[in-house]
């Protein structure tokens, strides 16, 4: 699974919250899942994600034998398709061929 998201008030935003929210009614038959986390911020520095980050382990920590794969910081990114062509996009498609 991918949990990606911007940087929303250093935490993840309300869509992807919602997916995690309604989720709920089966959380339990999702199991032995390997997740891939990504995040996107205007801030520079991945201390401003470190809360987007611990609410995506959250969710993984409710799933039985979840086992986490790698995290892509697109850090100092703001404008849409600024991440285009930044190391982010490379670690990306890495993560994506390893898991």
């Amino acid at each position: 699974m991918v949990l990606a998201s911007p940087v929303y008030f250093y935490s993840i935003d309300a869509q992807l919250k919602a997916v995690i929210d309604r989720s709920v009614a089966r959380w339990t038959e999702v199991k032995d899942k390997e997740f891939c986390y990504i995040v996107t911020a205007a801030d520079g520095e991945k201390e401003a994600a470190a809360t987007t980050i611990a609410c995506f382990r959250g969710y993984a920590d409710c799933v039985e034998g979840a086992k986490e794969m790698g995290v892509v910081y697109g850090m100092g990114t703001y404008e849409k398709g600024e991440v285009k062509g930044t190391v982010a996009m490379t670690e990306a498609y890495e993560l994506g061929r390893r898991a």
